[in-house]
């Protein structure tokens, strides 16, 4: 196995050792053990912080994608009318995932490098389309771009009883995310990425609505929402919980919250711009236009001129620096540093820069 001594790849992210030494431990059965449910509620109140947030969280053994088909497939049926603003590679799957539910799907699309500007276009669809779910991205990771939730709120109460659904995977813990503020019915989240945590778990908040709608569609399989609504009051988990994992989720949360949440989002924010205008200095272009809102988490920046991408990527992994390629119509176009979670650090990314000052 190589190990990059640079690791800017856009998650799963390095995982610092006080949540490695968490996943070493020789738990108990968490299904008899009282401990597991303690260490489920901690967690979940880390997490209500974390997403500023009263709903309930409920937490999934498994990757960020299983709560991204759980949310949906627990409150939509087919012919569901559902509205997806698409920024990017993930708001685009939003839209494509629904479709594979039989859904009736409405996109409102902008390129791939800008982000929500002006939202009364996509008022003035809501009112005449009355979707049941609105669905977005808050940080497209393909793109580097960050979009503002805060203003879909307005959006929603043109829906009647509509839900919105925000993928918060790549923000939790690295931007705001203000679940009630905002107005998010489901807000999906990941350890992989900001939390420094391994990929082995998945979170969502779920407010009243979204659990009313859970109720009246009872889905059943293994990503569904509706046999977690009472596990904190009867203790019962629909699948062998995973204490390690659960563990590793909760010490990483920890690691936030004593930083102090406002700090950690502070010190991301300090990091990207200062990687943004380092970048920019050396001659590099940034793929989001000017008028975009960048992400906190990751930059995203075109090839230079003349580069392929595997030959890019291959000069820069003998520097010791490990970046990650684009995806979809970006794929061989554009390079992405992830400064997000244990990466984060200005001493990573001036190391990070240093490599790219010379390949």
């Amino acid at each position: 196995m190589i190990r990059y001594p640079i690791p800017m790849v856009p998650g799963p992210v390095s995982v610092p050792e006080p949540v490695l030494a968490a996943a070493a431990v020789d738990y108990p059965s968490g299904d008899l053990e009282a401990e597991f449910l303690e260490l489920y509620r901690h967690a979940r109140q880390g997490l209500q912080a974390l997403m500023e947030t009263r709903n309930d969280v409920v937490i999934h053994t498994g990757e960020g994608m299983l709560v991204l088909w759980g949310a949906m497939k627990s409150v939509l049926r087919p012919g569901d009318r559902v509205l997806s603003l698409v920024t990017g590679v993930f708001g685009q799957g939003f839209a494509d995932m629904a479709r594979g539910l039989g859904c009736n799907v409405e996109v409102f699309e902008l390129s791939h490098d800008a982000t929500l500007g002006d939202i009364e276009p996509l008022v003035e669809i809501a009112r005449w389309f009355q979707p049941r779910m609105i669905t977005a991205v808050h940080c497209e990771t393909p793109s580097g771009t960050l979009n503002p939730i805060e203003r879909l709120g307005e959006v929603k109460r043109q829906c009647g009883d509509g839900l919105l659904l925000v993928d918060a995977v790549a923000s939790i813990a690295g931007a705001r995310v203000a679940v009630d503020d905002w107005e998010v019915d489901l807000c999906l989240g990941g350890t992989q990425k900001c939390l420094s945590a391994p990929p082995s778990m998945s979170f969502l908040s779920v407010s009243d609505a979204a659990w009313d709608a859970v109720g009246y569609v009872k889905y059943a399989g293994y990503d569904a929402l509706l046999p977690f609504r009472h596990v904190l009051d009867d203790g019962w988990f629909p699948y062998t919980p995973n204490w390690q994992g659960l563990a590793c989720l909760d010490t990483a949360v920890n690691l936030v919250l004593q930083e102090g949440l406002d700090r950690c989002i502070q010190r991301h924010d300090d990091v990207a711009a200062h990687c943004r205008r380092e970048l920019a200095r050396l001659g590099y272009r940034l793929f989001p236009r000017p008028d975009a809102r960048p992400s906190p988490t990751v930059t995203t920046v075109y090839l230079p001129q003349q580069r392929e991408w595997r030959e890019f990527d291959t000069d820069l992994r003998r520097a010791g620096l490990a970046v990650g390629g684009g995806l979809g119509p970006l794929a061989g176009r554009v390079f992405r540093l992830g400064h997000m979670g244990s990466q984060a650090q200005r001493g990573i990314v001036d190391r990070a820069l240093a490599v790219l000052a010379k390949v």
